[in-house]
């Protein structure tokens, strides 16, 4: 199992209009790391499309790097306009062709339990204009190497309550855990079991103690 994960946006991008700590690409290079981290527990090998924050790559290339993978997910939050907004619901933005509908829902699922979103998680499916492919570039990419893709938004930057969610690295963390027990139960992957901390040996006791 081989899963491409995809930061979305690079260096300082899109700044929340309510939150001014917060920036997308800071939350997604921050969280594809923690989920790249916990996935690998499932045992399945994950790359991802750059290998520093501030390094910029085309949106086609950038989907293109998933290429001999099973899927290509791409990580993001959610914007309306320019403006401040009390929208709060994920979104998968799923491949036009049909093969990640389920998976999706199920992922933006868990972020609405876990970020306890006020309205529902939703999917949807946006085909490009010429109507040959994915509407979503990074989307397009994966799918000319074959490879099914979804683009999560975490909500909405544009919300005050999600972005203070989100800038917490303990709820990060939590979260990443449940988006990998997603994936890993889709695709029937058993988390491996920790191994035990070896024994140490006992202290020696000192010359001329008793054991009672």
């Amino acid at each position: 199992m081989k899963i491409c994960l995809d930061a979305g946006h690079y260096g300082k991008y899109n700044q929340s209009p309510c939150n001014k700590a917060y920036w997308e690409s800071d939350f997604a290079w921050k969280f594809h790391l923690l989920l790249k981290a916990e996935l690998e527990q499932y045992g399945i090998e994950v790359i991802t499309t750059r290998p520093k924050q501030a390094g910029d790559l085309a949106l086609t290339s950038r989907g293109k790097k998933a290429a001999g993978c099973d899927l290509f997910l791409s990580l993001h939050s959610n914007a309306i306009g320019s403006t401040p907004s009390a929208t709060d619901y994920p979104l998968a933005c799923c491949c036009v062709s049909g093969k990640c509908d389920v998976l999706g829902l199920q992922l933006a699922q868990t972020v609405e339990r876990v970020m306890e979103t006020s309205q529902k998680a939703r999917i949807i499916k946006k085909k490009n204009t010429a109507g040959n492919g994915d509407w979503y570039s990074v989307l397009y990419g994966a799918a000319q190497v074959g490879v099914p893709g979804i683009l999560l938004e975490h909500s909405f930057h544009t919300n005050a309550r999600a972005t203070n969610w989100l800038l917490d690295d303990a709820n990060l963390a939590k979260l990443a855990a449940e988006e990998a027990k997603t994936i890993a139960a889709y695709y029937g992957l058993p988390k491996p079991p920790q191994t035990p901390p070896a024994e140490q040996p006992a202290a020696p006791l000192p010359e001329g103690a008793f054991l009672i």
